[in-house]
């Protein structure tokens, strides 16, 4: 799995990283063992690199940054829906998955803020109160994304899932009453149409698996717009607050780890805790998984932690990757790594989908793609007006 995780997404970062055509140019040259230190801090240009005999020009050394940081968000992602699916498979537990995939993470975390890789939060009591909802959103998105990879197929809860842009456009509007441009909202029949359409043809669809996709696009879609607006104030400047993107979603999982664990006490009882006493354990022991291989203790320790660490990384890797490019460029990216998902579900569970869900799923995707292309040339315009 290791290897066609990493073929995939090698491939898919190289495509991306070659649709960011707003690659700046570079400064001053710097060496090679500078440019190795700083290679996990992003920046949208980079210097040429004196390498002594030759000198790597900027954005060559840019490219291979930025490449790097697409290849490591796809091949954490393979992995993460991968060993997350193989979890649900055998264990069918997934308010115990989604507590792994918040929890597991956490001494990651922590270690970072210790040893001084990035700066501790600083945030006051009334600050914490305020988080409670995108916490608890947070949460719910994460659930609802669980029981949508587990109740079916895996490529096509990621189709369905394509639909989170369309919930935050109109929550964003509905909420904060700034609509954007109606050619965008325009976008978004597509991607609804296709979703439809899929849906309706989808030779596997269930309701549950449905809801739970629309459940977690709801929770994320507003834990962007809720977030949005509670952490835009004078009170959440990020200077004070240390609160950047990755440092906003270590908060996030430590919080929604809380929020989590009582569900899993009501709906999958205090042994789902101690996971290797619960039944559904006992049970999976000595069945077979898709691949034919014998699912023994070890098999589902290991994907239990590795889906959970691979959930972590994988948004670290995200983070990386939207320092170096643009948004849209990052959107382009977010959508081809669900195309990737849905190729990589069909390879190793074959998952396969009817034709007309393919066009459907297809029509969908490239709604959120045609999306993400004109609300960020609208946004552009809007800013070149303000001027």
């Amino acid at each position: 799995m290791a290897r066609l995780a990493l073929r995939i997404a090698l491939l898919a970062a190289v495509v991306v990283a070659c649709t960011a055509l707003d690659r700046p140019s570079g400064a001053p040259k710097q060496s090679a063992g500078t440019y190795l230190k700083q290679f996990l801090k992003p920046s949208k240009s980079e210097s040429p690199i004196d390498a002594g005999i030759v000198t790597i020009p900027g954005k060559a050394a840019w490219a291979l940054k930025t490449t790097s940081y697409f290849g490591l968000w796809y091949f954490f992602n393979i992995f993460y829906n991968v060993a997350n699916k193989k979890a649900l498979n055998a264990l069918n537990l997934p308010w115990l998955q989604s507590l792994v995939c918040v929890a597991v993470g956490i001494p990651y975390i922590l270690a970072t803020w210790q040893l001084g890789v990035r700066e501790k939060p600083k945030l006051t009591n009334q600050q914490m109160k305020e988080l409670l909802p995108i916490v608890s959103l947070h949460a719910a998105g994460n659930v609802g994304g669980n029981v949508a990879f587990g109740s079916g197929a895996l490529g096509f809860a990621h189709v369905l899932k394509s639909m989170e842009p369309a919930f935050t456009a109109v929550f964003s509007g509905l909420l904060t009453g700034k609509w954007q441009h109606p050619f965008v909202y325009a976008t978004l029949v597509p991607v609804m149409g296709g979703v439809a359409y899929a849906s309706a043809s989808e030779l596997n669809f269930n309701m549950l698996q449905f809801v739970a996709a629309m459940v977690s696009n709801i929770g994320f879609s507003l834990r962007a717009v809720i977030g949005k607006q509670i952490m835009s104030s004078d009170a959440w400047d990020r200077k004070v607050t240390k609160l950047d993107g990755p440092n906003t979603f270590g908060v996030l999982q430590i919080g929604s780890t809380l929020v989590t664990i009582p569900f899993v006490l009501a709906l999958e009882g205090w042994r789902a805790l101690i996971p290797n006493i619960h039944p559904n354990w006992k049970n999976a022991i000595g069945k077979l998984d898709h691949a034919g291989a014998m699912i023994t203790p070890g098999y589902l320790w290991n994907n239990l932690i590795m889906s959970g660490m691979a959930f972590q990384l994988y948004y670290e890797a995200a983070f990386l990757a939207l320092d170096a490019v643009s948004p849209i460029t990052h959107s382009i990216g977010n959508n081809i790594k669900r195309i990737v998902i849905v190729i990589t579900s069909v390879i190793i569970f074959g998952q396969k989908m009817s034709t007309k869900g393919m066009i459907g799923s297809g029509i969908a995707l490239g709604g959120v793609f045609i999306y993400s292309l004109v609300t960020d040339y609208f946004s552009k315009k809007a800013k070149g007006a303000s001027k």
